[in-house]
């Protein structure tokens, strides 16, 4: 009787995560319309991304002129790949309760592609987090918030395990 007991814990603790999981994707799924409409949301996404990590602006070749948030918000070169981020987390937060790992893999092709490293991809989500913190301030439930955040971390964790895959380039 003991083992069917230990037996029926263990097999739910994997359920109990992916209901979790599934829990906070519908909360950030529900919320997706409101934030997807804050103005310029790529674009401050990604003012905020590059001035907080400025090493990332190789990645997107972004002038180093451009010293402040205010300047990297206003640069037409920090429209389009805001605007590519956000539509590829919408393609995320769209499939995840259908293809999440695979929308994790695709993106992850693309980073790497970009030569992010899994170490690095921690940061777009937390951007995207403040940006929405910033802009929405009591606009989200205390609930919606932490759905946002674990969503991210999710995303974020995928996305590392998966950028961890492809052989390390070369850097001579």
């Amino acid at each position: 009787m003991g083992c069917g007991s230990s037996n029926a814990t263990s097999a739910a603790e994997p359920n109990n995560n992916i209901t979790e999981f599934a829990v906070y994707a519908r909360q950030v799924k529900q919320t997706w319309p409101d934030i997807k409409n804050i103005d310029k949301l790529g674009a401050k996404t990604f003012a905020y991304l590059l001035h907080k990590y400025p090493e990332f602006k190789t990645f997107y070749h972004i002038p180093e002129a451009y010293k402040t948030e205010a300047d990297l918000l206003n640069a037409d070169e920090v429209k389009e790949p805001g605007e590519r981020f956000i539509a590829w987390y919408s393609d995320i937060i769209e499939n995840s309760d259908t293809k999440f790992d695979e929308k994790l893999r695709e993106h992850a092709i693309q980073l790497n592609n970009q030569g992010v490293r899994a170490t690095q991809v921690k940061n777009y989500g937390d951007s995207l987090i403040h940006v929405i913190s910033y802009e929405l301030k009591n606009g989200l439930t205390v609930e919606e918030k932490r759905a946002w955040q674990l969503f991210c971390t999710q995303v974020s964790n995928g996305l590392a395990v998966e950028l961890a895959k492809f052989p390390r380039k070369s850097i001579v």
